[in-house]
């Protein structure tokens, strides 16, 4: 599994998977003269999903009661043992591949252990290694430590007026002028897990102290033909900056691709927190907020265990040998994915229930393989916010993955070639410099990307928002399973319905909604869909771990209540109470059978509004969900 930004732009690698390349066009940020520059031609296989063939990196989970759980001496014995028993360490011929041997690298903040291999295994000694490990009763879990990219599309041409389109637009934008009345994110902090930052005029102002938690870089290289991802020159850091992630098509990841430095993180980062009201370049959404960059993407995307440990950090957790998180964010932004589902990745999502377990919402960015979006992690991944792309017609932008884990959808850009205009691109900062990038303010740019990537921080930037509305009107800060079931009940329509088989979740996000909603206090009707009486709602489905909420108004007199779900697959729980939103703990009464058939029935129910939850057990589809009386 390869992590990739979730964005289109030039000289990016996650173009390699996500798109085709067209011309890049950068605006200065001060004026609107225009400069093309040529990315790359790299061709789009949606149908040719990235998949990793050879692993250098493992990683392996060890049950609390084993002694390899906090031993690094009885971890090395663990794996060496494995790699015997798997024939690894021995050279069959003189023509058979070297013999391997593992080498102990560091235990990473969610317990798991990170093991390297002398050289990259191909995929049937890759098998035969995690078989034999998962053979070891005492191994919870073991996989590849995937590598993750952006998941990006593309910059094209030539500020707030004239190129910010995915602010405004009455139909396809996400309404931040009218939020912007009541909230304007102060006092939150998003961090962006990407490539790093950059010094520029319109964001600086707006940093907090990140961290590089790149761990892979020159000299800690074991086979020279894999690339040097840090580009650095030296390991984890209190360094975030960004210093370009060029391809020069020797990375033995990146399949010769040869292109530009992306400043991936920092046009994230604008989107969600350019300073604003400075007469400069661009709005951010949460123009009050701060932006905390944590860098785990480099030359040819990141590893899973920095990317995991970057989610522990930011969060507020530990992790060995990095100091405390002196500003911990209330928001993550992962702009980056891999193929391959969140259940083969249990490493990633081992920090997302941390995270979300320190009361910290992630969001993340559904990938640009116009394929459904359960087979990439972490947009797989239960617990988090999925968000799909829409161009400026307000449907589904053609390389966005879609499914029933897509949560919402945002403003991506649909841009298919360079000539296509300014409002098929979703601008944000960047920086001139082609590899290195060009000091601040000389490099300074405006810069036109599309992508999930550039969706997924408006999603990022109106939770801040919405977090920054709740606390001023004294609600306090919200769950992130309530951030995430209020951005699906308070939704834009798609303008062109993206249709019953490539759904990118409820809607478009609506920043003015969801704050007015978090300001007044977010009630139970907030949340909920109505169930009409003897009406079957069909076509209902969530994610592993969400659920879905509805109500029914019952008056007087009625002799019985009967609630069912059916039909569709997956596994679901029933819930109903009266006059509150249930919880799996908190209810009145319930169903739990496996499977979709559920039903519940209640004599004599007084009148008032009973509140349903559907619970899905496991990634649920084409539910059924009646209410009769």
């Amino acid at each position: 599994m390869k992590s990739i930004h979730c964005s289109l732009i030039a000289g990016v690698l996650a173009t390699a998977v996500t798109g085709s390349l067209a011309a890049a066009s950068f605006v200065g940020v001060g004026d609107a003269t225009k400069t093309s520059m040529r990315g790359p031609s790299v061709q789009y296989h949606p149908d040719r999903p990235p998949v990793q063939s050879s692993f250098n990196s493992f990683i392996v989970k060890y049950r609390d009661s084993s002694a390899a759980r906090s031993s690094s001496t009885a971890v090395q014995l663990s794996v060496d043992a494995a790699a015997r028993r798997a024939g690894l360490t021995t050279r069959a011929s003189s023509s058979a591949a070297a013999p391997v041997s593992l080498r102990y690298v560091r235990k990473m903040a969610v317990g798991s252990h990170v093991v390297r291999s002398s050289r990259p295994l191909n995929p049937v000694e890759t098998a035969a290694f995690l078989e034999q490990l998962r053979a070891d009763p005492a191994v919870l879990y073991a996989q590849p430590d995937y590598i993750k990219f952006k998941q990006d599309v593309i910059p094209n041409d030539t500020h707030f007026v004239d190129l910010q389109w995915d602010l405004t637009d009455a139909a396809a934008g996400i309404g931040a002028p009218a939020a912007w009345d009541t909230s304007s994110g102060e006092g939150l902090v998003v961090a962006v897990i990407d490539t790093g930052y950059l010094d520029h005029a319109d964001l600086t102002a707006n940093i907090v102290p990140g961290y590089d938690f790149i761990s892979w870089y020159g000299q800690f290289q074991d086979n020279q033909t894999y690339p040097d991802v840090a580009g650095d020159g030296d390991g984890r850091d209190a360094d975030a900056h960004d210093p370009g992630d060029w391809l020069d098509g020797s990375e033995g990841f990146c399949s010769g691709i040869v292109a530009d430095s992306s400043f991936h993180g920092t046009h994230v980062a604008g989107t969600i927190a350019a300073v604003t009201n400075n007469a400069l370049g661009i709005a951010g959404i949460a123009h009050k907020a701060k932006v905390q960059p944590v860098r785990v993407l480099g030359h040819c995307g990141g590893l899973t265990s920095d990317i995991a440990d970057g989610v522990t950090w930011a969060s507020g957790g530990t992790v060995a040998g990095v100091p405390a998180n002196a500003t911990p964010a209330e928001v993550l932004n992962l702009s980056l994915g891999g193929y391959g589902a969140c259940s083969a990745d249990p490493a990633m999502q081992d920090a997302i229930n941390g995270a979300i377990g320190r009361g910290v919402t992630v969001v993340v960015a559904a990938g640009n393989n116009n394929m459904n979006a359960a087979q990439f992690s972490p947009a797989s991944c239960p617990g988090v916010i999925t968000v799909g792309a829409t161009g400026v017609d307000g449907g589904r932008s053609y390389y966005s993955n879609y499914g029933q884990v897509v949560t919402v959808a945002a403003p991506g850009g649909n841009a298919h070639s360079g000539t296509d205009g300014n409002n098929a691109w979703i601008w944000s900062l960047g920086n001139s410099g082609s590899h290195a990038p060009v000091p601040s303010p000389a490099g300074d740019v405006l810069r036109g990307m599309i992508g999930t990537s550039m969706a997924a921080p408006h999603v990022a930037g109106v939770v801040a928002l919405m977090q920054s509305a709740s606390v001023e009107a004294g609600h306090g800060v919200l769950t992130p399973a309530l951030v995430k079931a209020l951005l699906k009940a308070k939704v834009k329509p798609f303008v062109i319905a993206p249709g019953t088989t490539t759904p990118v979740g409820t809607g478009i996000v609506d920043a003015a909604a969801v704050v007015a909603a978090a300001t007044a206090g977010i009630g139970e009707g907030d949340l909920t869909l109505p169930l009409t009486n003897r009406m079957p709602l069909a076509g209902q489905g969530a994610a592993a771990g969400d659920a879905l909420y509805y109500r029914v108004d019952v008056p007087a007199n009625v002799g019985s209540l009967t609630l069912r779900t059916y039909g569709g697959s997956g596994d679901v729980s029933l819930y109903v109470a009266r006059g509150y939103v249930p919880t799996t703990s908190s209810y009145a009464a319930a169903s739990i059978r496996p499977g979709t058939t559920e039903a519940l029935a209640l004599n004599k129910p007084a009148a008032g509004v009973y509140y349903v939850r559907v619970q899905a057990n496991v990634a649920s589809s084409g539910v059924t969900v009646l209410a009769a009386y």
